[in-house]
């Protein structure tokens, strides 16, 4: 029998690919994303248990753009929620969708 860790190890060096130095808090809010696309922020924040302003703030890191018009990381896009347009959902990129593909592929 592997070593139990290794997965976990793997998974944690694709983000590390994306970004050397990304926060653990972003790739929480990553895998939320990917493990049930269309959340909306107020859902993320309580599946995460990351303040909202820090998810706010993750997401618009892991979108194309962020604060300051910084490039972000592309893995997650947001569209008006059209049940209540103040509210934004979250869905996965193209980029997004091969990272969560490669990390559900782990074994």
């Amino acid at each position: 029998m592997g070593n139990p860790y290794t997965n976990k190890l793997n998974i944690l060096e694709e983000f590390r690919k994306i970004d050397p130095e990304m926060p653990i808090q972003m790739a929480v809010i990553f895998l939320n994303v990917a493990a049930d696309e269309g959340l909306n922020m107020t859902d993320l924040y309580k599946r995460s248990g990351v303040s909202q302003a820090s998810v706010s703030r993750n997401v618009a890191a892991l979108s194309k753009w962020h604060r300051l018009n910084k490039a972000g990381h592309d893995l997650v896009t947001t569209k008006e929620d059209p049940a209540e347009r103040r509210r934004k959902v979250v869905f996965l990129t193209p980029k997004g969708q091969l990272l969560a593909k490669a990390i559900a592929a782990m074994k």
